[in-house]
């Protein structure tokens, strides 16, 4: 059993990284994320096990912050609320385990303090997060501070740029209290500070104008999957669509289709002719099948296409663990009624996606999840898309700050980009996003509303269009080698002494 001492620091972990939480999305108190870094860096000083601390501080952060997939396993899933609990708790203490190799890595490079040694391990892991077994590129903290002068570093960097800049001012706070010296603060200060002199993006409104209809139909998720009900929900995404007659685009959310598009053109059929007549472009989501010939099978892929005009289709590349697809299928497939949820069977596509062509204009698509991968929505604009489209289902996490944590993310896939950003959802946040990461427009949640707005296509490229994470990656390999030759040269200096 651990000592009194360890048992303070690990419960003292927990409340540290459960307080980041609090900088995101609803609640939207970004200092918390200074708070929370402190009191990792001061704990991990006094403690006596690097690899326990950081996994009590994971297990915080994570089960704090990602907290609602119990909704959708307790909810949706059809467990119960204990075993709901115990599952999540396992995911999150699973993801944790980061943030234990982390600080264990830490205390193996560092034997005295080096707040930028720290910094620098932090900026890896939160870049190692993106792309580690697919990623889980959640709870960055630049999310939090995307209403402060810390923005302007987004069209830069990167989300990681901004989280690279939070983290070396919290560790220059840190350096202030450890030594008790001023200089780190007014540093400190004047990073902030700086960002802001940095010269801001503008809105460009010249270019040709787009006006659409985002449709939010407010369909259950018991009733979503339901045949016996498919008729219905087309008849309503159709009568809410009819109420939008001057939009040159209409955008459906996520699987708004809820059956293979291969079986569903013939209830489709009337309005897909109406659209037509309008000239108007039916954008949406739907579950689709296509034959394989190098595994002789059919394979099933969550998509977004336009069902009228001329034809264009994006795959989902990003699936999403147990939601979308079943680790070890062949075991896990059956065992409970959680491993059975509909839309779990997905496979990726064979093609990476260059985005979707809708009308005159390449668009950069997302899937629910995808909107989450800094470098997938990146890589589609730089490629030439003007606008950025992102569909989700965020039903499956109702009531949660899941819903709230998403929009903050794609708010930033807006300003990193400088792209327009169309972001419909089957019960909300349904919301058009400026360049410069803010809402525009957005209709109320849980609600069946049509979000009418405009956006400007635009080809204005920025630094992280250009050059992705290698900016911040650059930064963090200066921090970590300046950290390790100080180590390095401490070092020596007291073998030296000793001797």
């Amino acid at each position: 059993m651990p000592a009194a001492s360890t048992l303070k620091n690990t419960v003292l972990m927990l409340l540290a990284g459960a307080s980041a939480t609090l900088s995101f999305a609803p609640f939207n108190w970004p200092l918390f994320s200074v708070i929370s870094l402190l009191g990792a860096y001061l704990l991990l000083l006094r403690a006596s096990n690097g690899w326990w601390s950081g996994w009590a501080y994971g297990s915080g952060f994570f089960g704090a912050g990602v907290s609602w997939v119990y909704v959708s396993i307790h909810f949706h899933g059809g467990m119960s609320g204990f075993a709901a609990a115990a599952l999540t708790a396992i995911f999150c203490v699973g993801l944790g385990l980061l943030f234990a190799l982390q600080f264990l890595i830490y205390r193996r490079l560092f034997n005295r303090p080096n707040p930028f040694g720290f910094a620098a391990l932090w900026i890896g892991f939160e870049w190692l997060r993106s792309w580690l077994l697919t990623g889980f590129p959640w709870l960055y903290l630049g999310y939090a501070w995307i209403d402060t002068p810390l923005a302007t570093l987004a069209p830069i960097g990167g989300v990681w740029l901004v989280s690279t800049a939070v983290v070396v001012i919290s560790m220059l706070l840190a350096d202030a209290l450890l030594r008790r010296k001023t200089i780190p603060l007014i540093a400190a200060t004047f990073l902030f500070l700086g960002a802001s002199l940095l010269p801001k993006a503008t809105l460009d409104k010249s270019d040709s104008v787009i006006p659409i209809a985002l449709i939010q139909p407010n369909i259950s998720q018991s009733l979503k999957w339901q045949q016996s009900h498919f008729d219905a929900h087309i008849e309503q995404l159709g009568q809410l669509s009819r109420t939008a007659p001057e939009a040159a685009w209409i955008i459906w959310p996520e699987t708004a289709i809820p059956r293979l598009i291969n079986n569903s053109f013939d209830v489709l059929a009337p309005w897909l002719e109406e659209f037509e007549s309008r000239h108007q472009i039916l954008v949406s989501g739907f579950p689709r099948r296509e034959w394989r010939e190098d595994t002789q099978r059919w394979v099933y892929l969550n998509s977004i296409g336009t069902l009228t005009g001329v034809a264009s289709v994006y795959d989902k590349q990003r699936l999403v663990p147990f939601g979308e697809y079943i680790p070890l299928e062949n075991w896990l497939r059956g065992a409970i009624e959680f491993f059975n949820l509909p839309m779990s069977s997905f496979s990726l596509p064979h093609r990476t996606g260059q985005g979707l062509q809708i009308g005159d204009e390449l668009v950069s698509a997302a899937i629910c999840y995808e909107i989450a991968y800094p470098e997938l929505v990146r890589q589609q604009t730089a490629a030439g898309a003007t606008l950025l489209l992102t569909v989700s289902n965020d039903t499956w996490f109702e009531g949660s700050h899941a819903p709230a944590q998403h929009l903050q993310i794609a708010r930033m896939r807006a300003l990193e980009n400088h792209r327009w950003l169309i972001r419909a959802t089957n019960n909300g946040l349904t919301a058009i996003i400026d360049p410069l990461g803010r809402v525009a427009a957005q209709v109320p949640d849980k609600s069946a509303q049509v979000l009418q707005a405009k956006v400007w296509p635009s080809g204005k490229e920025t630094l992280y269009q250009r050059f992705g994470a290698y900016p911040t990656l650059a930064i963090w390999l200066i921090i970590l080698l300046g950290s390790l030759i100080r180590a390095l040269i401490h070092a020596r200096r007291q073998r030296a002494f000793e001797h």
